[in-house]
């Protein structure tokens, strides 16, 4: 499935395609994004969905977008209104490609219904 297609939950965009988005923004979009898969994740307090992510880049494009990209990452605050993303992990790294898992979490504070 890829993440270039912008499904809706609810009326908005996917976190899934969020995401993706923003890590194009991310790689200064000079990378190809592409969702490999996702499955469904749950604690006892949360649930949510676990992504796996390839990030791929041209072969003529500078080494150091690839380590850029690998030195923000970790710290990036998401923007997906409804969720928040509680893990990222680098889980491959070659010169021209990442892949990612991002766990997001569904905002149990903004599941909640108005009073």
């Amino acid at each position: 499935m890829a993440a270039d297609s912008a499904k809706r939950v609810g009326g908005r965009r996917s976190p899934a395609s969020m995401i993706a988005s923003q890590l194009r923004t991310l790689a200064r979009d000079h990378a190809r994004v592409q969702l490999k898969h996702e499955r469904a994740w749950a604690s006892i307090t949360f649930s949510g969905t676990r992504y796996c992510f390839s990030i791929e880049w041209p072969a003529a494009t500078d080494a150091l977008a690839l380590q850029e990209l690998t030195r923000i990452l970790p710290g990036h605050e998401f923007d997906i209104p409804g969720y928040f993303v509680a893990d990222i992990v680098i889980t491959d790294q070659s010169e021209l490609q990442l892949r990612v898992e991002i766990l997001s979490i569904r905002d149990p504070v903004e599941a909640l219904p108005d009073s």
